[in-house]
């Protein structure tokens, strides 16, 4: 099986980004970590992360930067959304956790476990199908059982 790698940004010493980011490398997922307090991410980078998105996934509407600029009565254009985040950080949503292919923003585990293909118990997604598979195979196995024992025993009648 594959190593699962991710990007992984966070603000500071937030404790949810914290709780998330053990309960992923918990799952095995290898992290590279970025503190945008420490590392802010730059326009060029946000527009880049950001794409095609609507830029509203990205916002943070519980920061006071929310309000103090505004953003609660109406949202200027998105260039100038995104001019603004590169300025005040506190404006991003966090944690945002971006693989090649695929992103989440916030701490939503069950959109992160499926993204990144882990349980909420730390065990691959993967392993987890294949148990079920082999239960389900199982008890698959055992009604074919009882169907044939059935079929047997009705046929004696």
């Amino acid at each position: 099986m594959a190593l699962k790698r991710a990007t992984f940004f966070t603000y500071g010493t937030d404790d949810k980004c914290n709780e998330i980011q053990k309960f992923i490398e918990d799952a095995g997922v290898i992290l590279d970590v970025r503190d945008i307090e420490k590392d802010p991410l730059t326009y060029e980078e946000l527009e880049q992360l950001i794409g095609y998105l609507n830029v509203n996934h990205f916002l943070n509407n519980f920061s006071d930067a929310y309000t103090e600029f505004k953003l609660d009565k109406s949202l200027p254009t998105r260039e100038e959304v995104i001019k603004l985040m590169a300025r005040d950080h506190n404006l991003l949503r966090r944690p945002i956790i971006k693989t090649v292919r695929l992103m989440t923003v916030g701490y939503n585990k069950r959109k992160i476990a499926e993204m990144l293909q882990i349980n909420y118990n730390g065990n691959n997604i993967e392993q987890e199908n294949e148990k079920r598979n082999t239960r389900e195979s199982n008890n698959r196995s055992g009604i074919k059982n009882k169907r044939n024992h059935t079929s047997s025993v009705a046929r004696k009648r």
